[in-house]
């Protein structure tokens, strides 16, 4: 098993859609997360509370005590879709390329080599979190200091918890995009029932959930809502983040760590049977 885990890793380093994917996401997580809200700032800091939003609590979102929550609030609309779009080229191309059955025949049995792909997905993903964070944290301390206000940073047992939720919620996201990729045998396919799923489904069952009451057992087993309770959680003021599209909180953080650890559960156990119980090519 660490022969192919060590294989996989080198496979995913080479891979140029990785390195685009992660790249594109801290980039996108800095901008929306950090950048623009703190031109808002600027653009609104002298003016009084009103419909341009309180620039009080759009400059307190940004400061080293909310980073972590602020990071997790982008998770529900975009950073999951990133990170499925990145779980379905890390094995779609297997399809692309015909390399599944060069691969298989080189020794790993077809359940190693998927446990192989998770395993090498799970450090993948776990290194894209540490970049968005670290960058995320680099920036409110800058935001910090050029404002002249307090950096009150959150304790280590908070960060962890942090990385932990994020990563969580990338892999739940990650496994859904290898089992599409695997399910219906290519990249595009996987990517556009995707992106579906959470960016039009998941948000469909959301605005329902509000008006037809039977839906929020479902809404509780989404990937978007369940981010956005762990969101919730990590801000120090305990509510869901309105501002930001998508962030709702549905349950507890057990809970909803409960449910993603799910996704990944099942996703990647289905990943397994599909391919040692059918045609790989």
């Amino acid at each position: 098993m660490n022969g192919v885990l060590r294989a996989e890793l080198l496979s995913t380093r080479k891979r140029p859609g990785v390195w685009i994917v992660g790249g594109a996401w801290a980039g996108l997580a800095l901008a929306f997360g950090m950048v623009v809200p703190y031109i808002v700032w600027l653009a609104i800091r002298n003016r009084p509370v009103g419909s341009s939003g309180d620039p009080e609590q759009l400059i307190g979102g940004l400061l080293p005590d909310k980073f972590l929550s602020a990071t997790v609030d982008l998770y529900p609309m975009f950073g999951s879709a990133l990170m499925l779009i990145l779980g379905a080229v890390l094995v779609g191309g297997e399809y692309r390329w015909g390399t599944w059955g060069t691969l298989l025949v080189q020794g790993p049995g077809r359940s190693a080599a998927v446990l192989g792909k998770a395993a090498a997905t799970a450090v993948t993903v776990l290194c894209v979190t540490v970049l968005v964070l670290g960058a995320s944290a680099g920036a409110s301390g800058l935001v910090a200091t050029l404002t002249g206000r307090p950096a009150h940073w959150p304790a280590a047992t908070a960060l962890l918890g942090g990385i932990g939720a994020v990563w969580l919620i990338s892999m739940a996201a990650a496994s859904l995009g290898i089992l599409l990729a695997i399910l219906l045998r290519g990249t595009g396919a996987a990517i556009g029932v995707g992106l579906l799923w959470l960016l039009a489904v998941e948000n469909l069952v959301s605005g329902l959930a509000g008006t037809l009451p039977a839906l929020k057992w479902l809404q509780r087993l989404l990937i978007g809502p369940s981010a956005g309770s762990l969101a919730t959680a990590l801000d120090p003021s305990g509510k869901p983040n309105t501002s930001i599209p998508g962030v709702v909180s549905v349950s507890g953080p057990l809970t909803a760590s409960l449910v993603l650890a799910g996704y990944v559960v099942v996703c990647l156990g289905l990943s397994t049977v599909l391919v040692s119980r059918r045609d790989v090519t």
